[in-house]
């Protein structure tokens, strides 16, 4: 896991007001916090795919922010409780605007960050920014058909087309997005995620899809998730979460999979999204961890 030294200004300032003890430079003396509730709560905006969006959380809803194009009438769907909704339960994180959408591709990020700007919503009071992209420019549902229900064989030779494309279109796809991300929120910290791994292939094959399959297509994940990081690198006051570590066990063919299944249509939309379960306690740790957002007390 990579991280950089983010343009922190503002958000640093506010932190700085949640940390549990401030030892001052005078030797012997140490200064209390300031409490929690006396500072302001980080301004922050969500951009991205599906699975910022929500999807696979159950209550399902249209985003009011973008208006419908009659040339392209697919609205923007969104769900919660996802991991940006837990986030905005926090007393000490304001949700200024979700602007991610099911679907949408790295390549059209820029147009959510035009959406939330012209809106108000992404500026330079902006603290604090999360966004998962990339699934989407590489055609994840035709991946996932031909791992599922074809030869391994084909698994292979589709997996292997998309890392082609993920190193030769999706990088500099993200690479734009974040640059555009940083021209409009300029002290925002951008926190960047990765993909879970959708499957676990250790507990053995299953009828949809056998483990060598699945391990083919979590290495296509890897690769996706290199590319990601590798694009954050180039943009300052970016740092990339993985979350294959907190979804560990957690794949589907595990008895407690953290991803939704509909068996009677595997490539209905919905299915391989994490559940409100996985948002909440696999990618919302992973932003906290690495946004440095100090954990709730009890």
């Amino acid at each position: 896991m990579t991280t950089h030294t983010p343009t922190r200004t503002r958000f640093a300032r506010r932190l700085g007001a949640l940390a549990v003890v401030v030892t001052a430079l005078v030797a012997g003396s140490v200064a209390a916090p300031a409490a929690a509730q006396d500072s302001e709560p980080l301004d922050y905006v969500a951009l991205g795919d599906s699975y910022t969006s929500g999807i696979g959380a159950p209550n399902v809803s249209i985003s009011p922010l973008y208006p419908v194009d009659p040339q392209n009438p697919q609205p923007c769907f969104q769900a919660s409780p996802g991991y940006v909704d837990v986030l905005d339960a926090r007393d000490d994180v304001l949700l200024t605007a979700n602007a991610a959408c099911s679907g949408w591709t790295a390549t059209m990020v820029p147009v959510q960050v035009q959406a939330a700007s012209a809106a108000g919503l992404l500026n330079a009071e902006t603290d604090l920014v999360t966004i998962t992209a990339g699934g989407n420019d590489v055609g994840l549902p035709d991946l996932l058909q031909s791992c599922l229900s074809g030869p391994v064989k084909d698994c292979r030779t589709a997996v292997k087309a998309a890392e082609a494309v993920t190193r030769t279109e999706v990088l500099p796809a993200l690479i734009d997005a974040y640059a555009a991300i940083r021209t409009a929120a300029p002290n925002a910290e951008i926190v960047v995620l990765g993909y879970p791994h959708l499957f676990s292939p250790e507990f053995g094959d299953n009828a949809f899809i056998t483990d060598e399959a699945a391990e083919v297509f979590n290495k296509g994940t890897d690769t996706l998730n290199k590319v990601i990081e590798k694009a954050a690198r180039t943009s300052p006051g970016t740092v990339y979460v993985d979350v294959t570590d907190e979804f560990a066990g957690h794949g589907f063919g595990s008895a407690d999979s953290w991803f939704v299944f509909n068996p009677a249509n595997p490539l209905d939309g919905v299915s391989f999204h994490p559940t409100a379960t996985g948002y909440a306690e696999g990618y919302y740790p992973a932003v906290i961890r690495e946004a440095k957002i100090p954990a709730l007390q009890d």
